[in-house]
């Protein structure tokens, strides 16, 4: 069936960011800093992504514990918003709370992110691109790329105006699905050999939890996740779940706590039915779990729920093939690049498709916790003019992994920024801008680009 229409443009822009996670926010952010045009494209009508839609309100990644220090590997706009969500009463400061027993995360290197309160930072980070001139698009879907094979011309995109394009000389793909990358022909790798998917999670917070009997078991036990409870639950036929451990995480109201513990297998999350019916079970999931959480855990008998996830939280999908691939072997030797814009301080975190609990590169070795993560994993192979950040980058799936969670998002989404002004300013396109000078102006507003910059 054949469909023709005259789609009018309408407008033009130095820079398009299509995606308004922390990823893309960060790039829009540090682009509109140094003057760039800004369009940021979103399909829903929050910033945040999974952080705030999703009701993930754990920021990892940007801090990690070893041998009783704090080390800090992401600061820059990461920090800027830290700092004011603190400031406000709307984030918790992982220095309050006792470093051996953290509600806020329990096991030791979960508790040193930052906690944030969901509408603030909507807000926040609304604020922070109204202030520097990024034109926000809500409700806005990428439809299409058009252009020669090696350089993205025009988007177009859909909304309640209907079709429209939209030109730019610089486009950044934060859709998380690499979804601009693959509409432009970019070559992508999906899922592991088999095209298998690590388990989606629609989250819920719950409230009116009791934190000190909760507390009292997590001293008493060491069950920080609930395994023996759930393993005897699995024996008497109560637990009809596929997963094995129970994640309770503190927020920033007493007694309220996200539950990160569902895990849906085999849903396919370019796919919109599988994503249909990914939230239709989450949430009638959410549900049963309930039921069991107030039935046999402790702290959990008059709990009930706040609120589900308007939507589902996708852990990957394509990863583009980018000019350099972060591999596991660089994670475990700690490999160092010249053009590093970024880092990472989380653990290997890409669950088996088919067995949500189980981590297959949890045990092995890494010399440093610390994960530089290259300028060339941001440039998409065969693009002029196209970075992607996030969860689509360039990387093994089990490296992915480890840099894929919002902290190290918004230091890549920050580079990918700076590199928009730089692209423009010397006239080039991304492959051919200066890493030393890239990384010269992270390091300047605040940021760390090498392992040899982190401290406490």
């Amino acid at each position: 069936m054949k469909w023709e229409r005259e789609i009018p443009l309408k407008g033009r822009y130095d820079l398009v960011v299509c995606g308004g996670g922390f990823a893309g926010f960060a790039a829009a952010f540090a682009a509109a800093r140094e003057g760039v045009r800004t369009l940021l494209v979103e399909q829903g009508f929050c910033l945040g992504g999974v952080g705030t839609s999703g009701l993930v309100n754990h920021i990892l990644g940007v801090r990690f514990r070893e041998e009783n220090k704090v080390r800090t590997c992401v600061k820059g706009l990461f920090a800027q918003l830290e700092e004011e969500l603190i400031r406000e009463g709307d984030g918790v400061d992982y220095r309050s709370v006792a470093p051996d027993f953290n509600p806020h995360g329990w096991k030791p290197s979960l508790g040193v992110g930052l906690i944030f309160d969901n509408e603030a930072m909507k807000l926040l980070l609304e604020k922070k691109l109204t202030e520097v001139g990024v034109e926000i698009l809500y409700g806005t879907r990428l439809i299409d790329v058009e252009g020669e094979p090696q350089r993205a011309e025009r988007v177009l995109l859909h909304n309640k105006n209907g079709l429209f394009f939209v030109e730019a000389d610089l486009f950044v793909d934060a859709t998380g699905d690499g979804d601009l990358c693959a509409l432009a022909g970019l070559p992508f790798d999906f899922g592991d050999e088999e095209g298998g998917l690590s388990a989606a999670s629609l989250e819920m917070h719950v409230e009116n939890v009791d934190s000190d009997a909760l507390g009292d078991y997590m001293r008493q036990t060491g069950d920080l996740r609930f395994v023996k409870i759930i393993s005897e639950l699995k024996e008497k036929g109560l637990w009809p779940f596929p997963y094995e451990i129970f994640i309770s995480v503190l927020l920033t109201a007493p007694g309220v706590y996200m539950i990160n513990t569902i895990r849906q297998v085999g849903i396919d999350g370019i796919d919109a039915a599988s994503l249909t019916q990914g939230v239709l079970d989450g949430r009638r999931e959410n549900y049963e779990l309930l039921s069991v959480m107030r039935a046999h855990f402790p702290g959990f008998q008059n709990a009930r729920i706040r609120q589900i996830a308007p939507t589902i939280g996708i852990r990957e999908t394509r990863r583009i093939r980018t000019v350099e691939t972060l591999k596991i072997i660089h994670l475990v030797e700690a490999a160092s690049f010249e053009d590093s814009i970024a880092l990472s301080g989380y653990s290997w975190d890409m669950p088996h498709p088919k067995k949500p609990s189980h981590q297959p590169y949890h045990g092995v070795k890494r010399k440093s916790r610390i994960a530089e993560i290259p300028y060339r994993s941001l440039l998409p192979q065969g693009a002029e003019n196209v970075l992607v950040v996030g969860r689509c980058i360039g990387a093994e799936r089990e490296a992915l992994g480890a840099v894929r969670v919002m902290g190290p998002c918004i230091a890549m989404g920050e580079a990918a920024g700076i590199a928009a002004h730089l692209a423009l300013k010397e006239g080039v396109g991304f492959p051919e801008i200066s890493a030393t000078e890239l990384k010269r102006m992270i390091e300047a507003r605040g940021g760390l680009t090498s392992r040899s910059q982190v401290s406490e």
